[in-house]
C-alpha cells in the first residue's frame, strides 16, 4: 500500500532549493511534498511576500531536520517529541533514531524559536485543513481533545483568534534605545572634524577641480544620518534613495520600505525636513560625483561613492554602516559602543511619539503593524520636560486661583 505525502519518512540531508523562484524543501533527494504545496499556496494564492516566505522555510526545513533525525514523517512527531524540538531549536542536543546524541544546525534566541512555533503551528492548519490529518502536537489549552475533533470535523481547522498555544518560549522584547540629541549632535561635529576640510581619494584623482570638493564626504555623510535620525531611514534605504524620492514641494522623501510590495520593496513617504533637504541638496549641487555610466541605477541615486575604486557608482548598506562605525568612537559611553545605524531609527520614533498617536507612528515608521511598535514604546521619562513645562504652567495658574501656592505662587 502506497503511503501518503504525509506518512513517508524523511531522510538527510534536508535543505531548501528554488524552482522557478519558489522554495521548495528537499529531504535526502526527495521534496517534502506537503510543505511544497502550502508554501507554493501561500505565494500564489495568498500573496505572500518572498520575505514571509523565507521565514516560513527556515521554520518548515527546521521541523523536516528534526524529523528526519528521528525517522519520522512529518506528521508522525508527538506532542512530547514536539517538546524536545523546541529544545533543540535553541541548541540543545537530542537522541536521534539510532539513539546517538545530534543537535540542529545553529543556535536561535527564545524570541525566534516562538516565532517558529507559530510558523509551524500556522502551516500545520493549512496541513490540516487539505490532507484531513491531524498533527498530535498542535494544541491549545482549553481545548479537550474532543473538542477539538468537534471544531476540525465542522471545518474550524484554523481556530479562532485569542486560543493560547500549548507550546510557547516565554521572551521579553528589548527595550529600544534612541541616541539622545546632544550625541547626535556630537556625531555631526565628530563629521564635520573628520571630513569637512578632506578632499576624497576620487575626487582627486577624477574631478575636474579637486579643491571645490574639500568637505563632499561631510556633506553626503552628514545627508545619510539626517535622512536615519529625521526620516527614520533604514541603514539599506538611504542608498537607494533617487532623485524622484526627494519632493521638497510636498514635504515629503519616500524611502524603498522592506515587506511591502515585493522583494524591490515599495517607496513609502515620510516627512521632508527643510533643513534636511538643505543638505542634501547641497551636496547634489556641489559636490555630487557624475554617475558611472556602468552603473544603470548611479544616474538616478542622491548618494554615490567617492573611492578610487567606485567613484561615481552607487554606495550600499556598508558604506552607511562604515560611517557610523567611523564616528562611534567620538560619543560618549555607552553610545560609543552600542551605536548602530538602527539607534537613529530609534530616535525618529521617540520624536514620533511626542507628536503623533499609535497610529501616526505606524505609519510614519512605515511598520506593517502597530505591533511592531512595542520594541519602540517610550516610557514617561522620554517626554517629562516637555509635558512638565507646558502642563506645570497650566497647573500653576489653577492652583494659584484656589490660593493652594500662596502669594508668591500667583502663577505669573
Amino acid at each position: 500500500m502506497e503511503l501518503s505525502p504525509l506518512e513517508r519518512r524523511l531522510c538527510l540531508p534536508v535543505r531548501v532549493v528554488h524552482v522557478n523562484g519558489i522554495p521548495k524543501i528537499v529531504a535526502g533527494g526527495a521534496p517534502v511534498v506537503p510543505f511544497n504545496v502550502v508554501l507554493k499556496r501561500r505565494l500564489e494564492r495568498d500573496g505572500a511576500t518572498a520575505a514571509s516566505l523565507d521565514t516560513y522555510v527556515r521554520a518548515a526545513r527546521r521541523y523536516a531536520e528534526f524529523a528526519a533525525h528521528l525517522g519520522r514523517s512529518i506528521i508522525e512527531v508527538t506532542n512530547e517529541e514536539f517538546g524536545l524540538f523546541i529544545a533543540a531549536l535553541q541548541g540543545r542536543v537530542f537522541r536521534d533514531a539510532g539513539g546517538g546524541t545530534v543537535r540542529l544546525e545553529g543556535k536561535r534566541s527564545a524570541r525566534t524559536t516562538d516565532l517558529m512555533i507559530v510558523l509551524l503551528y500556522s502551516l500545520a492548519a493549512d496541513l490540516e485543513e487539505l490532507y484531513q490529518v491531524r498533527f498530535d502536537w498542535r494544541r491549545y489549552k482549553g481545548l479537550s481533545n474532543d473538542l477539538t475533533q468537534a471544531l476540525r470535523a465542522l471545518g474550524a481547522h484554523k481556530f479562532p483568534l485569542g486560543l493560547r498555544r500549548e507550546h510557547r518560549v516565554k521572551w521579553r522584547p528589548k527595550k529600544v534605545l534612541g541616541l539622545p540629541d546632544e550625541q547626535f549632535a556630537q556625531l555631526l561635529r565628530a563629521a564635520c572634524e573628520k571630513w569637512g576640510e578632506t578632499i576624497p581619494e576620487g575626487d582627486a584623482a577624477f574631478s575636474k577641480d579637486p579643491e571645490e570638493q574639500r568637505g563632499a564626504l561631510f556633506y553626503r555623510n552628514a545627508a545619510i544620518l539626517l535622512v536615519q535620525r529625521f526620516g527614520g531611514a533604514r541603514r539599506s534605504e538611504a542608498p537607494v534613495i533617487e532623485f524622484e524620492d526627494v519632493d521638497r514641494q510636498n514635504s515629503r522623501l519616500y524611502l524603498v520600505t522592506k515587506g511591502h510590495g515585493g522583494p524591490s520593496g515599495e517607496r513609502l513617504p515620510v516627512l521632508l525636513f527643510p533643513a534636511v533637504y538643505d543638505v542634501i541638496w547641497r551636496y547634489v549641487m556641489v559636490f555630487r560625483p557624475v554617475g558611472d555610466d556602468s552603473d544603470p541605477d548611479a544616474v538616478r541615486r542622491v548618494f554615490l561613492s567617492h573611492s578610487i575604486r567606485n567613484y561615481g557608482q552607487s554606495i550600499t548598506d556598508q558604506t552607511v554602516r562604515k560611517i557610523i562605525e567611523a564616528l562611534r568612537p567620538s560619543l560618549k559611553p555607552p553610545w560609543d559602543e552600542k551605536l548602530t545605524p538602527h539607534t537613529l531609527r530609534h530616535s525618529y520614533s521617540y520624536d514620533l511619539q511626542g507628536y503623533v498617536g499609535e497610529a501616526g507612528v505606524t505609519t510614519n515608521m512605515r511598520h506593517a503593524s502597530w505591533r511592531s511598535n512595542r520594541p519602540y514604546a517610550a516610557g514617561i521619562e522620554t517626554f517629562a520636560d516637555e509635558l512638565s513645562a507646558s502642563a506645570d504652567s497650566k497647573l500653576r495658574r489653577m492652583l494659584a486661583q484656589t490660593g493652594l501656592l500662596g502669594d508668591s505662587e500667583d502663577g505669573s
